[in-house]
């Protein structure tokens, strides 16, 4: 499948996500693009770098396909309102949490609509982190329900691959399960971590790369923070209670002793030397 001549993405909110998707299309050519995000400096800087942008969603009235990259608590609400302007578009989501944004923007009378997730990010947050490059080689993925058309599924895929990400399709059930293991949860004992040491000052004096790297994640948007805890929190709770579980294992030293080396080899062969996720080419 191929883009038709004109086509229009439409871009709806542009923070890390959102920006990050209109420098990776603008690089890769091809559509044109029209965005809104309430954001009255990002709107003037790229007015001034010729961009169709506005502040307003009447802008997105004539898109093909729009990605609606606001955060999670807000997604279906920011779908309904575009949709009221555009009911032609092929609408997609970019939340990290997938079950319910499906379900309820499924149930928006008439409305194109395909889940997806970028599983790429960083700590930092809004237009000013957004780079051209930040989905390259990362998998993304795709949520479809069984009302979803096949041709609109292809077409993001062709999309998600013109921004150098590889899609994958997946349950939105089983994608939330696994995000708590590997994204949410991780954030969670990041900000736990600093927590237990926020008040002791020689601990954080003593800190080095190792309290560096664990606590990353602990910088991660309050407001996403926020809805990936509330929404996801049965999952989050089952992962962590299996953390739990592990980690007081490890404390006995036959368990430990019987397992370090398989824990040891999982970690070195889950990435590459450049830091890849090597699993991924087993797909």
């Amino acid at each position: 499948m191929q883009m038709q001549n004109n086509f229009k993405i439409g871009i709806y909110s542009l923070g890390l996500i959102g920006g990050s998707i209109y420098k990776s299309l603008q690089k890769a050519g091809g559509a044109e693009l029209f965005l809104c995000t309430r954001n009255q400096e990002t709107v003037n800087l790229l007015k001034r770098q010729g961009a169709k942008i506005s502040d307003t969603p009447e802008i997105l009235s004539d898109c093909d396909i729009i990605f609606v990259c606001s955060p999670i608590s807000e997604t279906t609400n920011s779908i309904k309102k575009i949709f009221s302007i555009n009911q032609q578009a092929l609408y997609v989501d970019v939340a990290s949490l997938k079950a319910d944004i499906v379900q309820k923007a499924s149930e928006i009378t008439d409305c194109r609509f395909l889940g997806s997730h970028p599983m790429a990010g960083t700590e930092n947050s809004g237009y000013c982190a957004a780079t051209e490059n930040l989905f390259e080689e990362a998998v993304w993925v795709i949520t479809p329900t069984e009302k979803t058309n096949e041709n609109d599924v292809n077409l993001l895929k062709l999309i998600i691959s013109l921004m150098g990400a590889r899609p994958m399709v997946m349950d939105a059930i089983e994608h939330d399960n696994a995000v708590a293991k590997i994204s949410h949860l991780p954030m969670l004992l990041a900000q736990s971590l600093i927590l237990s040491a926020q008040n002791d000052n020689k601990s954080l004096t003593l800190a080095s790369s190792g309290y560096r790297d664990m606590t990353r994640l602990a910088l991660s948007n309050k407001i996403m923070a926020k809805d990936m805890l509330c929404l996801n929190k049965d999952n989050i709770k089952k992962a962590l209670e299996d953390l739990v579980k592990n980690a007081q294992n490890l404390l006995n030293s036959d368990f430990f002793d019987k397992n370090i080396d398989k824990i040891i080899s999982t970690r070195a062969r889950l990435y590459n030397s450049s830091g890849k996720n090597n699993f991924r080419s087993n797909e």
